[in-house]
């Protein structure tokens, strides 16, 4: 098709060019070695507080602040541990984001809670401060927050709220390692932060988790939740909890070593890894700031150090004139900007939300499963703000080696596309047709 246009997608060049693969997390040789080196020693299972694990749960503490850190299996059991560390259970409401991963939310069913999903903020897609009192009733427990993307939540907000309403708060950090907020860093605020470390993470041990609390009972019912026998007679010596070190509850929530000692290494390049997101996604989001068509992702003025998880710019369809978001994609695409729409909903669209009987829910009625406490049932529409910031995010992968020139060709693809949009109508109209 012949528009007059230099539009890749149309059959003009590429201005961008071919984008590096990104691959995470970085493994160099010694990493190799230190792995090698355990498993010849058989250093392969840790029964008590030791090693590496134990290595990087006093790392963690001490750059979060707080005195108590528990490695687990993953984010979502370090979640898990939270929320039964905390006492919550049958009766309690916890007020959470409705734009999150789904193990944020997930493990409130475990623990027999209703979970209240609370919208999003229009801008950043975090936890909306706005939004969260109005769904406080005489049963809420707690608040539990995403620092979505690794952009904090407005912390100070949040804590006032819980402040005032006698509520627990709980920091899911895990797209967020090192994130800054109010001149602090995210996890110092709550009552217990967690962080995953799965593969993706800006620290990352393949799969893993921490949990870390200043309260001491929160830390020992976690204990005892996943980490029975030896490691609970270390560290459970409440006279209420001490009887049970020997079962706890049986769950091995125990970190494999190899992962610690992954993690462990990746901890020590956390502060370089940031810098170089930061380097290149600060400078992309100054060249994209006044571009029609798109939006780089937002910061709160609470916000002192966002980390890039990822980096996920926004659509502005009625910029272009409603050209559709599929078309832009792949126009991006076209000029070697290795751009993705992020298709994720927010959880009050998935399927257990919506369901009036799903068959997951474990205590009879699930009207009434957890302690004569309404389990809610949404609709497409209820929490609106968060469906409308999910319907046009982009997504760019977490480039973290510092390069301007690329970023530089990003930029160039994203304002080729936006000026020359209209020729993108013609196309859209002729494929529409066919």
């Amino acid at each position: 098709m012949s528009t007059g246009h230099d539009l890749a997608l149309l059959g003009g060049t590429p201005v961008a060019g071919a984008a590096p693969a990104w691959t995470w997390p970085p493994i160099d040789q010694d990493d190799a070695r230190v792995l090698g080196e355990m498993a010849l020693r058989g250093e392969l299972s840790y029964y008590g507080r030791e090693g590496c694990v134990r290595d990087l749960e006093d790392r963690f503490a001490e750059y979060i602040g707080v005195p108590h850190a528990l490695a687990t299996t993953s984010g979502t059991t370090a979640l898990h541990s939270a929320y039964f560390g905390l006492g919550l259970g049958p009766g309690d409401e916890v007020l959470a984001p409705t734009y999150t991963f789904l193990a944020t939310v997930m493990p409130l069913f475990v623990v027999n809670t209703v979970p209240v999903l609370v919208d999003a903020d229009p801008h950043t897609g975090n936890i909306d401060p706005a939004d969260i009192e109005r769904h406080i009733t005489a049963r809420t427990r707690a608040i539990v927050v995403t620092h979505v993307w690794g952009n904090p939540v407005d912390m100070p907000a949040v804590m006032d709220i819980a402040d005032r309403h006698g509520l627990r708060v709980i920091e899911d950090c895990s797209h967020a390692h090192g994130a800054k907020c109010a001149g602090r860093k995210v996890g110092s605020f709550g009552d217990v932060a967690v962080f995953s470390l799965q593969g993706k993470k800006l620290v990352a041990a393949g799969q893993g988790g921490l949990m870390l609390t200043r309260h001491r009972e929160v830390f020992e019912r976690a204990v005892l939740l996943g980490h029975f026998k030896v490691r609970a007679e270390q560290q459970v010596h409440s006279p209420a909890y001490r009887p049970y070190v020997e079962t706890g509850f049986g769950l091995n929530y125990r970190m494999h070593p190899l992962a610690g000692a992954i993690a462990l290494r990746q901890f020590d390049r956390l502060e370089e890894y940031i810098a170089g997101r930061r380097h290149n996604f600060d400078y992309l989001t100054a060249e994209l700031a006044d571009l029609p068509g798109v939006r780089p992702p937002a910061a709160g003025a609470h916000v002192d150090r966002q980390v890039y998880y990822s980096y996920k710019p926004r659509y502005r369809p009625e910029e272009l004139d409603g050209l559709p978001v599929d078309v832009f994609v792949a126009a991006l695409r076209a000029e070697g900007v290795p751009v993705e729409r992020y298709r994720a909903v927010p959880l009050h669209q998935e399927r257990i939300f919506q369901d009036p009987s799903p068959p997951l829910l474990s205590h009879g009625d699930p009207q009434r499963f957890a302690g004569g406490a309404d389990r809610r049932v949404y609709r497409t529409g209820d929490l609106p703000q968060s469906e409308a910031y999910a319907a046009d995010l982009l997504s760019l992968p977490a480039y973290t080696e510092p390069d301007r020139a690329l970023m530089d060709r990003f930029a160039a693809g994203f304002r080729k596309v936006s000026r020359q949009y209209r020729a993108l109508h013609e196309y859209s109209a002729v494929s529409a047709e066919r």
